[in-house]
């Protein structure tokens, strides 16, 4: 299997399900997974979930599709 592509990283754990499940909605699959950053970071976060941040991962041949999904409207 190909590693994951790493195509967004967010700033807590609610942005990124959000994130994964507007991909997952187009058809990509998409997981996230905490940055590796390092653990100074990390705690909770105002929102009600851990703050990150966090990786969105997709596979490599979905990643230029679900960056075009994430690109702010002009």
């Amino acid at each position: 299997m190909a590693e994951l592509v790493r195509v967004a990283t967010v700033e807590n754990e609610p942005e990124a399900e959000l994130v994964v499940g507007l991909l997952r909605t187009e058809g990509i699959s998409a997981i996230w997974q905490r940055a590796a950053f390092g653990a100074g970071g990390a705690g909770f976060g105002s929102a009600g979930g851990v703050s990150g941040p966090f990786d969105v991962l997709v596979q490599p041949h979905e990643a230029e599709r679900a960056r075009e999904l994430l690109e702010p409207e002009p």
